[in-house]
């Protein structure tokens, strides 16, 4: 069964037992979302916490020229949303996008807030799972930055190569940030190696 996906999870950080998942499970809402799906965009306040079952989204930043980034891209497995803008009732300034059909557990914040309280292992996960994707966006967003398009590529290429076969061209070009004309030499370069 697919839900077994968010245990499997749970447990991959922190010893979390069948019987919490029982507990939290019905916490969460089945949500599908289509392929392009605006799940929330800049000026929204976020008001779920995402845990994906099935498909891929892609969180992203709309600059002062109109011109999208790609921060992340999330798969099966994974959570997704935006936590200061769900934490803090507050707009976030980012965009969330489906690109494939997806299937999600959502969370509402009042039904987080009695997990936190109420099952004291989803806590615990939550503050260690909290502080790896910190790091992980941290790295992310670091590489964004440093790194030129060829070197993040080639990231790309070795951490998640699946992806360039799973996503169009489009979004493999705006989250490395550049044209797909740019992305066209870019693997041609790449492919010389």
């Amino acid at each position: 069964m697919e839900k077994h996906l968010l245990l499997k999870e749970l447990q991959s950080k922190h010893d979390f037992s069948e019987a919490d998942f029982e507990k939290l499970l019905p916490l969460f809402e089945e949500r599908n979302y289509k392929k392009n799906e605006m799940i929330f965009k800049a000026g929204d306040v976020v008001k779920y916490v995402f845990f994906i079952l099935k498909g891929c989204f892609r969180q992203f930043y709309i600059n002062a020229n109109g011109m999208e980034r790609t921060i992340y891209i999330m798969e099966e497995g994974r959570w997704t949303g935006e936590s200061l803008s769900f934490m803090n009732e507050i707009p976030t300034n980012m965009n969330l996008q489906a690109l494939e059909d997806c299937k999600v557990l959502a969370m509402t914040k009042p039904k987080w807030e009695y997990a936190i309280r109420n099952i004291p292992e989803y806590a615990l996960y939550h503050m260690k799972n909290h502080q790896r994707m910190i790091a992980w966006l941290k790295e992310q967003l670091g590489a964004a930055v440093t790194e030129k398009p060829d070197e993040l590529y080639r990231r790309l290429l070795n951490e998640t190569p699946h992806l360039l076969q799973r996503l169009p061209q489009y979004e493999i070009a705006k989250y490395l940030g550049v044209t797909p004309e740019t992305l066209s030499r870019i693997r041609k370069r790449n492919t010389r190696l």
